[in-house]
């Protein structure tokens, strides 16, 4: 399983008040390979989920696992780096980069603060802008990019550390029907480069190019 959480329970802390546990005694086990769909209504805790499998957030009681290692403990920083992770709105915005430097920014992480990119992070980033086809755009200004262009910049970020997990939050979120399509074809192209592909989405229409679909109700996921 690249993932395992088991009776999990998790929430926010509320100044003066009881803290809101939006998932509670939670289980949910992925396997590694394919993609995987995550949907519900707001408030089911999909987003929550995602953020404890990053270690934004931990959890109240409950064991979690992603990739073999415990999220948010010291260790887990080296598995961070084999995770790709797509937020929501994640544009460009004004952001003073290129398209290129923009994608290069996971990579950098990956090497530490101040160090060069190397040959090999350059090609890895422009093998993932190829993938969402912004490789002619590469010297623009991320700024400029369109909507859909934007999130194309998003995932190519992440698939850029070449990582065995890819974590999406809505990232067709407020896309027009051809830009939907779009991210569509990028997301199914990363199973057949062999990741693990999981994407949080109030669109239902996302379980019919899925491997697997869980329904998160009232902080319980279902698969369906």
């Amino acid at each position: 399983m690249i993932i395992s959480a088991s009776h999990i329970e998790a929430g926010y802390a509320r100044p003066g008040r009881k803290p809101k546990q939006v998932l509670q005694d939670f289980s949910l086990s992925i396997e590694s390979g394919g993609i995987n769909a995550i949907v519900g209504e707001n408030g089911a805790g999909k987003s929550t989920f995602l953020k404890l499998c990053l270690g934004f957030l931990r959890p109240a009681s409950g064991t979690l696992k992603v990739l073999g290692a415990v999220p948010g403990t010291r260790t887990f920083r080296k598995t961070l780096l084999r995770i790709g992770y797509v937020p929501q709105e994640s544009g460009g915005g004004g952001i003073p980069l290129t398209v290129r430097e923009a994608a290069a920014l996971s990579r950098c992480g990956m090497r530490g603060l101040f160090k060069k990119l190397d040959d090999t992070d350059r090609r890895a980033v422009d093998r993932a802008l190829d993938s969402v086809g912004l490789l002619p755009l590469s010297e623009q200004l991320a700024g400029e990019l369109s909507g859909g262009q934007a999130q194309r910049l998003a995932i190519a970020r992440a698939l850029a550390m070449e990582g065995e997990l890819l974590l999406m939050d809505e990232p067709t979120a407020n896309l027009d029907a051809h830009c939907k399509g779009e991210i569509e074809q990028i997301i199914k192209e990363t199973k057949r480069q062999g990741m693990t592909t999981v994407i949080v989405s109030h669109d239902r229409e996302i379980s019919a190019y899925c491997d697997r679909v869980y329904h998160f109700i009232d902080g319980k996921a279902v698969e369906v």
